[in-house]
């Protein structure tokens, strides 16, 4: 409970006002069978694109023994803005998506999605578990940026304090002004 109240006093930070009540949509990222994207030749780096719900995708890129992920309206070209965690990682094969529902149609404005993360030492307390919320571009030519990191090892209802970061930081979170809020109490250390 405690890490829930301290989650509280970062999110209060960015709080806005619901306008609507939260609606969680769920997508899949299987690396399978989502189409590949970018061909990067012979470098070691991979690029697929997973549709996501009601018109949105989720470009999931990896290289370096890391994996970085953006939401973003499907068919949409981006510019690449490599954001991910510092320690290896890998990806949970569910993304959740929050929104709301206006006027019949689904409007994203963060997803969170599990990395399961890996200080390369082999040794059990290096691997973590973090649940990485991204805000999810408004408008067409915005990027997407990690607003928050949940040390889902170490916080209480995780899941629940992720949601809330995505709910309150969300719409006024600025990429290029603002910081993550990072709730972890414990290791693995985020950044």
């Amino acid at each position: 409970m405690r890490h829930l109240i301290i989650a509280g006093v970062f999110v209060a930070a960015f709080a806005a006002p619901a306008s609507a009540e939260p609606v969680s949509k769920y997508s899949d990222i299987n690396l399978d069978t989502c189409p590949q994207g970018q061909d990067f030749g012979d470098e070691p780096a991979y690029e697929a694109i997973c549709p996501g719900p009601d018109g949105w995708e989720l470009r999931v890129m990896e290289g370096d023994l890391r994996f970085w992920v953006e939401p973003r309206r499907a068919g949409e070209q981006t510019e690449t803005h490599f954001q991910t965690l510092s320690s290896f990682n890998n990806v949970h094969t569910k993304a959740e998506w929050r929104g709301e529902v206006a006027a019949g149609s689904f409007e994203p404005y963060a997803m969170i999605l599990r990395y399961f993360t890996d200080s390369g030492m082999g040794e059990e307390s290096g691997k973590g578990n973090v649940l990485v919320v991204t805000k999810v571009p408004a408008t067409p030519g915005e990027r997407s940026c990690h607003i928050g990191y949940v040390d889902a090892k170490a916080v209480t209802d995780a899941n629940a304090v992720a949601q809330q970061i995505a709910d309150t930081t969300a719409d006024n979170f600025d990429c290029e002004k603002h910081t993550p809020l990072t709730v972890a109490p414990g290791e693995p250390r985020l950044p």
